[in-house]
């Protein structure tokens, strides 16, 4: 996490305070970047830089509450979906406009970079762009170097279909649930997907229906209740009611 405006402030004083210290033995090219853009330099590729760097304070010692909530948040869901990930408190995105979550996939075949996709919250582009703040997320990745290891993998390019099942939710609550049981069913190979959004019940719909799901299940406050939840053919509109687990769904499926 890159944190917020407010609470990174803090965090770029230390930084450049750390580097002042030691900036006699970097390159010209981070002595540049000590006024203009100090997060910079943690990306240097100078081998005195890089040891430099890896002494330098941790941005998370300088989040905020909200900030590490939402960053908990994120592990948490890392952790619930099965997915792998390394810490690295050092990684930089070279515009001002990323806030909070940064993120890169390395793949250990991918030669000397190693990095094949990196990106984070845009969540201030917006914002520089002459509007009001608007939350966003993106990231850039060589997509020859991706097609060069799926060959090396003997991964072959899937054809594009609707997944099997849409699961919608209504209620905080209830989301939780509904990423539980996507994950259960994405680790079993099943094309799954529920609404990160929280919107309504209609748009969720409508939504499953843009993207030509196959079926779809709806999770409110009865669901949770009854531990019993309806899918629905998209289809042929036939519906099967279900205890509400990830081995029930698959019998479905």
């Amino acid at each position: 996490s890159l944190g917020c405006k407010e609470c990174r402030a803090e965090y770029i004083k230390s930084l450049k305070d750390y580097f002042k210290q030691n900036i006699h033995l970097m390159c010209p090219t981070c002595n540049e970047r000590l006024e203009r853009n100090p997060l910079r330099i943690l990306d240097c590729k100078s081998d005195i830089c890089k040891e430099i760097a890896s002494k330098s304070p941790d941005i998370l010692s300088f989040i905020c509450e909200p900030c590490s909530e939402h960053f908990d948040i994120l592990k948490e869901q890392l952790d619930d979906a099965g997915i792998k990930y390394i810490i690295n408190p050092r990684i930089v995105r070279g515009q001002d406009y990323y806030s909070r979550t940064v993120f890169e996939f390395v793949h250990e075949g991918a030669g000397a970079q190693g990095t094949v996709c990196g990106g984070g919250r845009y969540d201030r582009l917006v914002e520089y762009l002459g509007s009001d703040p608007c939350p966003g997320i993106g990231f850039g990745m060589g997509l020859e170097r991706v097609l060069l290891i799926m060959e090396a993998e003997g991964i072959e390019i899937p054809v594009p279909e609707g997944p099997e099942i849409f699961i919608a939710h209504i209620g905080e609550n209830s989301q939780k649930i509904a990423a539980n049981l996507v994950f259960e069913l994405q680790k079993r190979g099943i094309y799954a997907l529920y609404d990160i959004n929280r919107r309504g019940l209609k748009a969720q719909l409508k939504f499953a229906d843009k993207i030509s799901s196959k079926r779809y299940l709806v999770i409110g406050d009865l669901e949770l209740k009854s531990g019993k939840a309806t899918i629905r053919d998209m289809k042929t509109k036939e519906e099967t009611t279900i205890d509400l687990n990830a081995g029930s769904i698959i019998a479905i499926l």
